[in-house]
């Protein structure tokens, strides 16, 4: 018996059609905006720390007399820190997600949709909240906001597409 005779050669992937290679080239730009709009949130927090200390020494003071100020702004530091390395973790875990959405995978055009959707509403309200930007980082938060819904609606349009939803039908198997 000759060997490797009984088993067919395996059968390549399906080329990825160009809509899916722009898709995933916007899914990047909506987690590069991501970022931007993480870091500039974090920047626009950062005055009122001192506010959010105080609440918190406020509320620990009365469970707990012998809670410091300083404890207190550790305490704010560390959350801003955590929310940062969240984001972040958001953010590769999104990046991974788009890789298997190149490859084909039907989930992820499914969560990259459902997350796509929910963008573009945060971008609507964002560009209807520029009455309530008050300072340049804000600014920056919410323009990345728009991008981001801009970027993630013509993703979702790309990935939806005939001969998208064809590659992704493909992959199933």
């Amino acid at each position: 018996m000759p060997p490797h005779s009984a088993m067919p050669p395996p059968v390549p992937p399906p080329p990825m059609p160009v809509d899916v290679g722009t898709a995933r080239q916007l899914w990047w730009g909506v987690i590069g905006f991501g970022v931007v709009q993480l870091i500039a949130s974090m920047v626009a927090a950062l005055p009122q720390r001192h506010t959010f200390a105080k609440e918190v020494f406020d509320q620990a003071r009365a469970k707990d007399p012998q809670v410091t100020l300083a404890s207190a702004e550790l305490m704010v530091a560390l959350v801003y820190v955590v929310v940062v390395f969240i984001g972040l973790g958001v953010a590769a875990l999104a990046l991974l997600i788009v890789h298997q959405f190149a490859r084909g995978k039907l989930w992820a055009r499914t969560m990259l949709t459902i997350v796509g959707a929910w963008l573009v509403v945060i971008g609507v309200g964002a560009l209807f909240a520029f009455g309530a930007v008050n300072g340049a980082a804000s600014l920056v938060a919410g323009g990345a906001a728009i991008v981001q819904a801009v970027l993630a609606g013509g993703a979702i349009y790309l990935s939806h597409r005939p001969e998208a939803a064809a590659y992704f039908q493909v992959s199933r198997r």
